[in-house]
């Protein structure tokens, strides 16, 4: 039987994980997605194009960035909540979304505002 083929340790962006999607979802959510505002309105437009229920919505990061988390990377395959508008998405331009520790992701979400005391 052949070796299994598994993701790499650490990857540096999507565009290294697409031999190995749809990943295992224990795998996929120890990342974070980060990427441009260009890219995150691309999102937008294959989503607005493609209507579902289950959307991608990334977030805006404290450095301008937009995040999702990488656990999506598990139902991009034929028959997961994502496939359809994962397949309609650039490809090419998947290295430019960085994988990032999840850690590290949630460190750029913008603090919530304080509250205010009655």
């Amino acid at each position: 039987m052949p070796d299994e083929i598994t993701p790499p340790e650490s990857p540096a962006t999507v565009a290294e994980l697409l031999p190995f999607l749809p990943l295992p979802y224990e795998y996929a959510k120890q990342w974070g997605l980060v990427f441009g505002s260009d890219l995150a309105d691309r999102l937008a437009e294959v989503q607005a194009e493609n209507p579902s229920q289950h959307y991608a919505r990334p977030t805006l990061l404290t450095n301008g960035s937009y995040l999702l988390c990488g656990d999506l990377l598990s139902e991009v395959g034929p028959g997961g909540l994502y496939a359809a508008r994962f397949a309609q998405l650039d490809a090419e331009r998947f290295d430019e979304i960085a994988v990032i520790p999840w850690a590290d992701a949630v460190a750029l979400i913008p603090a919530p505002p304080p509250e205010e005391l009655p």
